[in-house]
């Protein structure tokens, strides 16, 4: 039950992105100029889930390549409309036979199912720490595992 609530508070942060002025500030005091271009071309609603998270963060670590990892984490993804993302959580099967590189909403499922390696290229172009881009990705070091863990929790729980 407790599930669907979540997803459904979800779709509705989608449809009205609200951030506060104070988060903005945080994500420009933490990303360098390039990393801030990266998180500002993201669509609002990603940018306040991305806040959401990093905010989760700082409580438990100070590491600058997490908290830069949480603000950029679904950079990869670029413009996808809602219901690719309903659908993506409801059908991955059908996102799999749908996603094809390129345009349209067909590209669209595509940056879906592949933000983490799109995201963690963009990252490492924009000169961000090869952990921040392995957080990204997902595939970390032994030693980066239990920043992933963080990571992926706050991310969840998002």
């Amino acid at each position: 039950m407790l599930r669907p609530l979540y997803r459904g508070r979800q779709v509705v942060h989608a449809l009205r992105p609200q951030i506060a002025a104070g988060d903005l500030a945080f994500a420009r005091e933490v990303l360098s100029e390039a990393e801030g271009r990266l998180f500002f071309a993201m669509p609002r609603r990603d940018q306040r889930h991305a806040l959401e998270v990093a905010n989760k963060l700082r409580g438990k670590s100070d590491d600058r390549s997490l908290l830069v990892a949480a603000l950029l984490h679904d950079c990869g993804k670029g413009d996808v409309p809602i219901w690719l993302r309903v659908l993506n959580v409801l059908a991955p099967a059908a996102m799999r036979i749908m996603a094809a590189e390129g345009r349209g909403w067909r590209g669209a499922a595509y940056r879906l199912r592949h933000h983490p390696r799109l995201g963690a290229a963009k990252a490492l172009e924009a000169g961000c720490t090869e952990t921040t881009a392995r957080l990204i990705q997902g595939d970390v070091e032994p030693e980066e595992a239990s920043q992933y863990a963080l990571l992926l929790a706050a991310d969840d729980a998002s």
